[in-house]
């Protein structure tokens, strides 16, 4: 009997151990619908869809701001663009004067002066410029002269026939200043504008006592090719005291045959508001040359300007 209970023990104690066991191992063995792996790829599979979804939302997002600011970048490009080509220059009237005449120079406006018939004629001084458009044929005058001063191609062939006229009789004309352009005019004249403020004139002052000199760009007959500048051997420079030269004497007595004229007489100063220059000598023509030598006119006289 005690073999049989001691049995009976040993059954139910074996039985025990085998529950416990069947019980632990459900609870930690998974089940065949949830492997391990599958679980992990799907986990994945959703982070990656998540992130692939907000990485396509963020894109969209960008590439239409993009989109937006482009056009925006473009127009203002081009406003920009076309608001700094259209600015032009415009010329100064401070003085008062014709718009055409592009420098301002307190009491200087002068008007274009009109071409005659006879463009030989043309007449500039403080108060008549040069036509916009006028632009003379050049040619240098005595070839032989290193310097190859240049004045209208008339007027230079003229100067040659009195060069070697007048050096025939003994007498050299040096040519010393002929043709000169606005932007030379224009350094020669507010040069001696600085010169006449340093001595103490006002800037008024100044410029009206340098155009009595030197006239003001576009207004000298040096920019038509018309006038030259002559001295002598021996003067390289212009000079009051030409006109006590064998060269001066020469020049009244034949310079109107070739068609020039003394453009600056000293008996004519209040009409030509130019100081007397002996050594300023003009191309008009010989007719004109010497239909002003026998009255005594200056040009401003002759063509009724006085």
């Amino acid at each position: 009997m005690k073999k049989s209970l001691m049995l009976t023990l040993t059954l139910l104690l074996l039985a025990g151990l085998a529950a416990c066991s069947e019980e632990a191992a459900s609870e930690t063995t998974p089940t065949a619908t949830t492997p391990l792996l599958t679980a992990y790829a799907t986990t994945a599979a959703t982070s990656i869809a998540t992130t692939t979804e907000t990485t396509t939302t963020s894109t969209a997002v960008a590439t239409t701001t993009t989109s937006t600011t482009t056009p925006t970048t473009l127009t203002t490009t081009t406003t920009t663009t076309t608001t700094t080509t259209t600015k032009q220059p415009t010329a100064s009237t401070n003085s008062g004067g014709n718009a055409s005449y592009s420098y301002d120079y307190p009491g200087i406006a002068p008007v274009a002066a009109k071409v005659p018939a006879d463009p030989y004629l043309i007449c500039v001084n403080r108060n008549y410029h040069l036509p916009a458009n006028y632009e003379p044929a050049l040619q240098v005058c005595v070839p032989s002269y290193p310097e190859k001063i240049q004045m209208e191609a008339t007027a230079a062939t003229q100067y040659k026939k009195m060069y070697d006229a007048a050096k025939a009789d003994g007498a050299e004309l040096i040519p010393y200043s002929g043709y000169r352009s606005s932007a030379r005019q224009k350094a020669n004249f507010e040069r001696l504008i600085r010169t006449n403020v340093d001595r103490g004139h006002s800037y008024a002052e100044a410029v009206n006592l340098a155009a009595q000199v030197i006239l003001p760009p576009g207004c000298t007959e040096h920019s038509a090719g018309l006038a030259m500048d002559i001295t002598r051997p021996g003067y390289w420079d212009t000079r009051d005291d030409f006109d006590t030269t064998k060269e001066f004497a020469w020049l009244k007595a034949h310079a109107h045959e070739y068609g020039f004229i003394l453009r600056y007489p000293k008996e004519k100063t209040a009409v030509t508001q130019i100081i007397y220059e002996p050594w300023h000598w003009r191309y008009v023509g010989v007719g004109p040359a010497t239909a002003m030598k026998v009255s005594g006119k200056c040009l401003e006289e002759y063509l009724g300007l006085a």
